[in-house]
């Protein structure tokens, strides 16, 4: 029995690539029956994309696909159109990350959705926004990394502008749209009408510069390229030990400071005048890391992690992916694992970022494709010949 706070709804999933089929996939985990609409020749493009998978679905895609049912229909001819019209009557929400003005042009946006479906809450992720001069440029999280200033803030002079390296604003904009999907929700169920939510991979940029930028607006200077340092406190980054590096944040408050000189036994840095205050420090960086360093190397990496958080003081190790999958703490939180419906020795993904109570939401594997088609279609009451004639199309699909 499916269960969760969005039990008993459905989504109509009209995502591709990264940021829209994360936003379903934890509507899915919420409890939500997501039908993701699949063109019958190929799919979603990131079903042949990322590593050799062998059989079945890349990883990539199936990481960001669980828990769904895939109907293959090609929305384009009038059959697809036509069934698809069927699932959206029967439909709660319906989300896309097409580029805008795609959707409009085939009576899918907000507008002409909202006119024949009242109820139906429309979530739109894009790159840049949908409104604006820039409204209507495709991006992927690379191009928005560089242009929302993200990698410029990211690297050293030395590397130049670094992605991170991660698709944090694909994931990022994929949570922020589901939270405006869980307020739009529940702000339906007072009202009985549906509303557009939209995001994009911009906005969620800007909200993650939310602890930086003031100071950029107050200046009108932008940071230079610190690395892994931070444009605000000093000591704060990554500093090196005799084996190796790791971080330290030694700088939230005075009091951290003047532990962290007393864990490396110089105390006569805390009445240095080039340290002698956050602001002080922030202006000598390249100097104090240099003295901070020339004590890390008398001892390793774990000798100074024990030192530092016996001292409250905290540090962390710079770990490797492997090492963070194979960690007790992960290990403890349960967070990899396999799909609950997966073959035994099936490869663990990630789940799900959240508990619910002690429980974490957990996900079918990924659907191959059209797996699901005559069902979804014979469920939202689709015609029987109209169902067979897809069905058919998806057997033996025009190559066009």
């Amino acid at each position: 029995m499916v269960t969760g706070p969005l039990a008993g709804t459905k989504v109509v999933d009209l995502t591709r690539f990264v940021s829209g089929s994360y936003a379903t996939m934890l509507l899915a985990a919420l409890g939500a029956d997501v039908m993701k609409i699949e063109a019958p020749t190929h799919g979603d493009p990131y079903r042949s994309q990322g590593s050799a998978a062998g059989d079945g679905p890349s990883p990539l895609f199936a990481s960001i696909n669980r828990g769904k049912r895939s109907v293959a229909i090609d929305f384009r001819d009038r059959d697809g159109a036509e069934a698809l019209e069927a699932l959206l009557a029967g439909s709660d929400f319906v989300v896309h990350n097409a580029r805008p003005g795609a959707m409009e042009r085939r009576g899918l946006g907000f507008e002409a959705v909202h006119e024949r479906h009242p109820w139906i809450i429309h979530a739109a992720i894009s790159a840049f926004g949908d409104v604006g001069p820039e409204a209507g440029r495709g991006g992927f999280d690379l191009i928005v990394q560089a242009e929302s200033g993200l990698m410029g803030v990211t690297g050293t002079a030395e590397s130049g502008p670094v992605k991170v390296g991660a698709p944090v604003l694909d994931i990022g904009a994929g949570l922020a749209t589901v939270v405006g999907i869980m307020a739009a929700h529940m702000d339906r169920a007072e009202t009985g009408v549906g509303t557009s939510v939209t995001s994009s991979l911009l906005e969620f940029a800007l909200g993650a510069f939310t602890t930086i930028i003031g100071d950029v607006l107050t200046s009108g200077e932008s940071p230079p390229l610190l690395g892994s340092h931070s444009p605000s406190f000093a000591p704060y980054g990554t500093v090196r030990a005799r084996d190796g590096y790791f971080v330290l944040a030694g700088a939230g408050d005075e009091d951290l400071w003047m532990r962290l000189c007393d864990v490396l036994g110089r105390r006569d840095l805390i009445d240095d005048l080039r340290f002698v205050d956050n602001a002080a420090r922030l202006r000598h960086r390249e100097e104090l890391t240099r003295e901070i360093e020339s004590v890390l190397a008398h001892d390793d990496v774990h000798v100074w992690i024990s030192r530092l958080e016996s001292a409250g003081v905290p540090a962390g190790i710079v770990r490797t992916m492997d090492e963070v999958a194979r960690s007790a703490q992960v290990d403890a939180l349960g967070i990899l694992r396999p799909p609950v419906d997966s073959a035994p020795r099936s490869l663990s993904a990630v789940d799900l970022p959240f508990r619910l109570g002690a429980v974490r939401p957990a996900l079918n594997a990924a659907p191959e494709l059209g797996a699901h088609t005559r069902e979804v279609l014979r469920e939202m009451g689709v015609a029987d010949d109209l169902t067979a004639r897809l069905c058919d199309a998806t057997s033996n699909p025009d190559p066009r």
